[in-house]
């Protein structure tokens, strides 16, 4: 990346931060907010209890509320069309996200077929839709999907007996606002925390080594890359620390207005793929490949990941720039085994027998080879896959 390279950054989320940041809301809905009211969410957080808080929240407005409840994770057009049919009815005018990545996406695809003719694949690209979607307001429930701060939602479609992971990019897909409550998440199961966080760590280390990024979205990324990195460990081991969630949310969020604007890469071009044919959770795919393809990356840049290494506090002081770069490699590969992440793709399910596939649906996905920084062939990848199954 140059500094004197042409970029563009968009960034129209407000954000609402800190602890008990969620009673927030209700200022912001009452503000701009017409009612009916859809809120989007998944039965694990339902069964949490945190919808209900979101609830007591909107009480006092005395809005009209109707709620969907049941989000699969990697959304489908199938899934997003029959919330559509099933609440189009209600004439919902504004859209509550509470949960994860597939939650948001979820909310922003619908958000979308209110004001527009489906089916939803005629949108994949960027700005093909003709009417602005709903207001869409992101409350994250992981600290790693970035979809909060974002202009993207993702979808799984099949085409030719394969299924494969697409986006739908729109100016107005930014959340009105997006509410990074770590108080409201506390208590997360610990796993979550390391699949979404280095979701998060993916995210913000693909940002910042991405061709398409820019001063701008490399100050994002490296410092969420240094604050994912302080915080992780104790926000894995103790999702009760409020600091540390609080930090993970925000970090995570800073990466998703960098990768809206900077672009990822091979890790997200091969996972993908993974979690499109096998329903693979995305978080998990991103955390085992991300040290294997650092491995491959970090001769395109030493310098860049060196900085990576600095920002993960490896003492640095006595290596050269290339010595220092792999040894951030190395930490990588030791956080996620910290954090109770499998080494292996084996691990969960992928097969040798896919290696071809995977590749070849990886190979053909633009969108994330082109940004990254150093070229890839299709033995490359089969080659990173070999290693990491």
């Amino acid at each position: 990346m140059s500094a004197t390279n042409y970029t563009e950054f968009l960034a129209q989320t407000k954000l609402l931060t800190g602890s008990d940041s969620v009673y927030n809301l209700a200022d912001e809905l009452s503000k701009d907010s017409d009612s009916p009211l859809l809120i989007v969410t998944d039965k694990g957080i339902k069964n949490s209890g945190m919808l209900d808080q979101v609830l007591e929240v909107l009480q006092p407005l005395n809005l009209e509320v109707h709620i969907f409840d049941d989000v699969k994770p990697n959304p489908t057009i199938e899934n997003t069309q029959s919330i559509y049919e099933n609440h189009k009815s209600n004439q919902i005018k504004s859209i509550v996200a509470l949960g994860g990545g597939s939650v948001i996406d979820t909310a922003k695809a619908v958000s979308i077929l209110f004001t527009n003719d489906g089916p939803l694949d005629k949108y994949f690209g960027f700005d093909l839709y003709e009417n602005s979607p709903l207001p869409l307001y992101a409350i994250p429930t992981t600290v790693g999907t970035g979809s909060e701060g974002g202009n993207a939602t993702v979808l799984t479609v099949e085409e030719n007996n394969n299924r494969f992971k697409k986006l739908i990019f729109g100016a107005d897909l930014f959340p009105k606002v997006a509410v990074l409550d770590g108080k409201l998440i506390s208590g997360m199961p610990g796993h979550l925390v390391s699949s979404t966080g280095m979701d998060a760590l993916t995210h913000a280390i693909e940002g910042y080594v991405s061709l398409n990024g820019s001063v701008i979205t490399d100050a994002l990324n490296l410092h969420a890359v240094k604050v994912i990195g302080d915080n992780i460990l104790q926000a894995y081991s103790n999702t009760n620390n409020i600091t540390a969630m609080n930090n993970m949310v925000q970090a995570s969020c800073s990466t998703g207005i960098g990768m809206s604007n900077g672009g990822l890469g091979l890790v997200h071009g091969i996972s993908h793929a993974i979690g499109a044919k096998y329903d693979a959770p995305h978080g998990i795919v991103n955390a085992i490949l991300l040290p294997y393809v650092l491995e491959y990356n970090w001769v395109s840049n030493p310098e860049k990941f060196s900085d990576i290494a600095n920002a993960l506090r490896v003492d640095t002081v006595r290596l050269t720039v290339e010595q220092a770069a792999k040894a951030g490699v190395a930490r990588v590969f030791e956080l996620t085994e910290e954090v109770g992440i499998p080494s292996q793709l084996n691990e969960i399910g992928v097969e040798e027998k896919d290696i071809d596939t995977l590749a070849e649906m990886a190979i053909n996905d633009d969108l994330y080879m082109q940004p990254n920084p150093r070229s890839v062939s299709l033995n490359d990848i089969k080659r990173i896959l070999n290693k990491a199954l």
